[in-house]
């Protein structure tokens, strides 16, 4: 039996009430590429060993999530309202406060954990 459970507030969401879907993808823009004659001829060996020498010591989630990261929630009606309030600065507590809110476990579960100190502080 799959079983729902509201990312902001942690309320159980019985089969068939009504959830609301949230999915971000954060990506990183580019300007469009203009690549004319002199840029296909051109030789990018050393222009390509650069980078790939910079990214070498790099983590590689670092890297990808420079490019791309997304989340995805299931929300209850008043999560959804809070959310739809103020997309930028929700949080679960604004959702339900009733409920008893652990913020910790409501990031790790967005894959953030506040207490690795290679993500920094939120």
């Amino acid at each position: 039996m799959i079983v729902h459970r509201c990312d902001g507030c942690g309320k159980e969401l019985a089969k068939g009430q009504l959830r609301y879907h949230v999915k971000i993808d954060v990506r990183a823009a580019y300007d469009k590429l203009e690549i004319g004659l002199a840029e296909l001829i051109q030789d990018h060996r050393a222009e390509m060993l650069k980078l790939i020498e910079q990214m070498r010591h790099k983590d590689p989630r670092e890297i990808e999530e420079s490019v791309y990261k997304g989340f995805e929630m299931d929300l209850c009606p008043t999560c959804q309202r809070a959310y739809i309030k103020s997309p930028l600065r929700f949080h679960p507590e604004q959702g339900a406060p009733e409920s008893g809110i652990d913020i910790d476990r409501f990031l790790r579960s967005l894959g953030l954990d506040r207490t690795d100190p290679s993500e920094g502080e939120i």
